[in-house]
């Protein structure tokens, strides 16, 4: 085997668990095959994830399809991963491409976790599973937002931050791309990163959440998984909030003596 090859296509390490236990060695072999096959773009890879989860929700709500829900939906993650491997591998990664992923992600994983919850109410007759879906998937969105906005609200510290050395700032940002190689690791090395990747399936992380919804399908315990991903993701949001918040006042303060200086200096 070729093992320059296998390090390009080992250029993402995942810490979510499911994603690094199960589906990055999963994507690692089917890289191994279609790395270099030019037709299946990092795009297009991303447009078959979508159909496969699209698939999988519709696949939800006929009961007698539960292995093939279970399947698609675990193609749909694969598919997911494969895209910016394939990216990374060729290096031809755009902006666009993360863009189109990053969408994909916030409007498939709600269609799947409301037929979950749809299909939950039908065995049930409890109209709350909707309520519950709806408040995981609020949460969820949160979260996402909350990230994003951290980024925009910090800005201008970064831009007091770059003051100091313009030119390595400009440096930094326009530099090439690099991709970290894969880690070598001993056979304790990998036993210890097995453990805490194992350990990592109880933070309740995004990825994770396809783990958790397919051993909901497999079980026939949909009603289970809409109070589970309430109760993780709510609770994630609310401490997210607050860690967020009390980054806002250290920036703040960063910011009040960025200003003092300038003042001074002026």
């Amino acid at each position: 085997m070729d093992q320059e090859r296998l390090k390009r296509i080992r250029n993402f390490q995942s810490q979510d668990a499911y994603p690094a236990l199960v589906i990055r060695p999963l994507t690692i072999l089917v890289m191994l095959v279609i790395a270099d096959w030019k037709f299946l773009t990092p795009n297009r890879l991303t447009t078959i994830a979508n159909l496969c989860k699209l698939a999988a929700a519709w696949l939800i709500l006929q009961p007698d399809q539960v292995v093939l829900s279970i399947v698609m939906l675990n193609l749909g993650i694969l598919f997911d991963h494969l895209d910016g491997t394939v990216a990374r591998y060729r290096r031809t990664f755009t902006k666009l491409g993360s863009f189109y992923d990053k969408v994909s992600d916030i409007i498939t994983w709600p269609i799947i976790v409301l037929a979950g919850a749809w299909q939950a109410m039908r065995e049930t007759g409890e109209p709350f599973m909707i309520v519950l879906a709806a408040a995981s998937l609020s949460a969820l969105c949160i979260r996402g937002y909350m990230k994003w906005l951290y980024q925009a609200e910090t800005e201008r510290l970064r831009w007091f931050e770059a003051k100091s050395d313009p030119a390595g700032a400009i440096a930094k940002k326009t530099a090439p791309i690099v991709i970290a190689p894969p880690p070598e690791r001993t056979a304790k090395d990998w036993l210890i990163w097995f453990a805490k990747r194992v350990a990592m399936i109880f933070a309740f992380e995004e990825m994770d959440l396809w783990f958790w919804m397919s051993l909901a399908l497999a079980s026939g315990h949909l009603a289970w998984v809409m109070w589970f991903l309430a109760f993780t993701q709510v609770p994630l949001a609310i401490a997210v909030a607050v860690t967020r918040h009390i980054w806002m006042m250290k920036v703040d303060r960063q910011l009040a003596a960025f200003e003092a200086e300038r003042d001074r200096a002026a």
